[in-house]
């Protein structure tokens, strides 16, 4: 429970409105109700506002509000809004300093100043940062490296020399440095590529639940600061991914593939072995890219071209049954002509 003049305040935003107003919770405009704030991110969403419920709404700075509404203005609501949603947040379950009873931590790890939870393993010569939380059932392998402020929660597998920066978020039962798919066909049988590399996740990376992040066959699979993933997306051996990327839901990408920085790939994205896109390369969903694209092309289809050009595929698809239709009535009158004169017209046969 918050004040709508202390919200203000704390989100950065200018108050209009009744300064004393309980704000409880935050809803979506056509949701909320009167001790929800709600927000309304660009000026033509205002006339919803007049038939919204919520008590507080963060407008942007100079919009006009329906009379008797409070509102916090702001320059970026969106922004803003989020800051809201981090003060409302119901208390986190956060693991306490120190480690609990029931975890294993070999005698040569480091974990001085972390939250090592219940059932949690830290192998032998593994260092866990400062600030760091391990939530319950973890598991951190021999000489793994997990930074700073990170938070790992349940059932996340660290494996064996993976490295993972600061500020790092992986979300539940994700495993960071299994070995990468890779098998040679001999006499019948398939026998497996050792794969000795590791994997390196660098500062304020988050990757969501159930997401799988192989490990290098020699050297390393690295995932670029800042960089989030949804869940349940496979990133193969020796993949690199650049900074501030965005990967959508159950994507796939092949092994040895680079991205670029600010690479934007949408939901259940497939990239084959060895592609590489450019910076600020956008791949809308359900795409399969077979080659190289450029910087900040953006691409769609199986198999993926310029955008532009699929979507006017896509245009041109839907005009088909017409057009079949119109062929076979066009088939039908050659047939009536050539039964009724032997010949179809201008002498086609």
């Amino acid at each position: 429970m918050i004040h709508a003049i202390e919200l203000a305040s704390r989100i950065g935003g200018k108050l209009t409105g009744d300064p004393n107003r309980i704000v409880r919770g935050a809803a979506a405009i056509d949701e909320a109700g009167p001790d929800d704030i709600t927000w309304v991110g660009t000026p033509d969403l205002l006339p919803k506002l007049e038939a919204s419920r919520a008590g507080v709404a963060i407008v942007p700075t100079g919009c006009p509000v329906p009379a008797n509404t409070s509102a916090i203005h702001v320059d970026d609501p969106d922004l803003a809004f989020c800051a809201a949603l981090d003060l409302l947040a119901p208390a986190r379950h956060d693991v306490p300093l120190g480690v609990h009873p029931s975890a294993v931590v070999e005698t040569t790890a480091v974990v001085e100043g972390a939250a090592i939870g219940p059932h949690v393993y830290v192998g032998s010569e593994a260092t866990i940062g400062p600030g760091t939380s391990l939530h319950h059932g973890v598991h951190v392998g021999p000489r793994a490296e997990v930074g700073r402020d990170c938070v790992i929660w349940p059932h996340v597998v660290i494996r064996e020399r993976a490295r993972i920066g600061d500020r790092v978020t992986i979300h539940p039962n994700s495993t960071i440095g299994a070995d990468g798919f890779r098998y040679l066909l001999r006499d019948g049988r398939h026998r497996k590529v050792p794969q000795i590399g590791t994997v390196v996740i660098e500062d304020d990376v988050e990757i969501g639940a159930n997401t799988t992040i192989d490990r290098a066959r020699t050297g390393e699979t690295r995932i670029g600061r800042g960089t989030k993933i949804d869940n349940q997306v496979q990133i193969g051996h020796n993949v690199r991914i650049g900074e501030d990327c965005i990967i959508i839901a159950s994507c796939a990408i092949g092994g040895s593939t680079t991205l670029g920085n600010h690479v934007v790939l949408s939901g259940q994205v497939g990239l084959v072995d060895h592609v590489r896109l450019g910076d600020g390369v956008q791949v809308s969903a359900k795409s399969t890219v077979f080659k190289d694209v450029p910087n900040g092309i953006a691409v769609g289809g199986t198999p993926a071209r310029k955008l532009h050009e699929y979507q006017r595929a896509q245009a041109s698809l839907r005009k088909l049954p017409e057009l079949l239709k119109r062929l076979r009535a066009i088939e039908a009158g050659l047939a009536r002509i050539e039964e009724k004169y032997g010949h179809s017209p201008n002498g086609l046969h």
